[in-house]
């Protein structure tokens, strides 16, 4: 399992919107994974208080933001992937 680092050791390119998929959620601390496929810790009261595992986020100059149709879209494929392992 790689090393979880703290979401600040992953701001090096600054105002660039970066997208994370949450993978689980703790009682303080939420693990994500970034676009590069980086684990990084948030802390919950960062975010959004609706999350759930397998939502998709952005984070600019520390705003989080819940991106509800991306991850609406991605759960429907995989919910399609599925559905064509089943049939």
């Amino acid at each position: 399992m790689p090393k979880l680092q703290p979401l600040a050791w992953h701001r090096k390119g600054m105002g660039k919107v970066m997208k994370y998929t949450i993978d689980r959620i703790g009682e303080k601390v939420v693990i994500c994974e970034n676009e590069n496929g980086d684990m990084v810790k948030v802390q919950a009261s960062e975010l959004p208080e609706d999350v759930r595992e397998g939502d998709i986020l952005t984070e600019a100059e520390g705003t989080w933001t819940l991106e509800k149709e991306e991850t609406e879209r991605r759960r429907q494929k995989i919910r399609e992937k599925l559905r064509g392992l089943t049939e």
